[in-house]
């Protein structure tokens, strides 16, 4: 028995820039989903659904895309390593495949999440400050001036070994907090 003649099921790929390769011919195990077109540029983090007969769409994550190079007479493929996310309705299916395309400064789409991001901080000293201005929300006095105080310490010691351990003692202190300062983390994480 070849590959071809295996792969009965059909999966669509949905790439992270958006694109999207529907009738794909493959063969979805459950944690194993082989394809035969050697050409598709299938990647770790794109996704993969199939539909069944009954209507629901399972969803997969590209763990590893494992491709293998023809040899003895056995085609070039994919067995590609998936993680199962779930079924859903194919209504919500044909709803993930839209692009949005959004320019210009601080541009944002926010589709039934909620935004807690922070828009563009040009300084470094503008990122502390707003830190710094967040962290008066902490109601405990004592832990409300350790954090601003290990706040000033990580803003004077960036590009410094010690950033590092300043910001571990940050996270230590805040660990509470931390609807308050997740907006900030991948700023800091930047100088780690």
């Amino acid at each position: 028995m070849n590959l071809i003649s295996m792969c009965n099921d059909k999966v669509t790929l949905i790439k992270q820039d958006g694109s999207v390769y529907e009738n794909i011919k493959a063969n979805v195990q459950p944690n194993i989903i082989i394809i035969v077109d050697d050409e598709l540029p299938l990647e770790e983090k794109d996704k993969l659904f199939r539909i069944l007969p009954n209507g629901l769409v399972e969803k997969y994550d590209v763990i590893d895309r494992g491709y293998f190079s023809a040899f003895q007479g056995i085609k070039a493929h994919y067995q590609v390593k998936v993680r199962k996310e779930g079924s859903i309705k194919e209504e919500q299916y044909k709803s993930i495949t839209n692009i949005y395309n959004v320019t210009g400064d601080q541009s944002k789409i926010n589709i039934n999440s909620v935004d807690n991001s922070l828009n563009k901080i040009s300084t470094n000293k503008e990122l502390f400050e707003k830190l710094i201005n967040s962290l008066d929300a902490i109601k405990d006095e004592n832990t409300k001036i350790k954090a601003i105080n290990l706040a000033k310490e990580m803003e004077n010691s960036i590009d410094t070994p010690s950033f590092k351990l300043k910001f571990q003692s940050f996270i230590s202190v805040v660990a509470n907090y931390m609807t308050l300062v997740s907006p900030f983390i991948p700023a800091l994480c930047a100088f780690l």
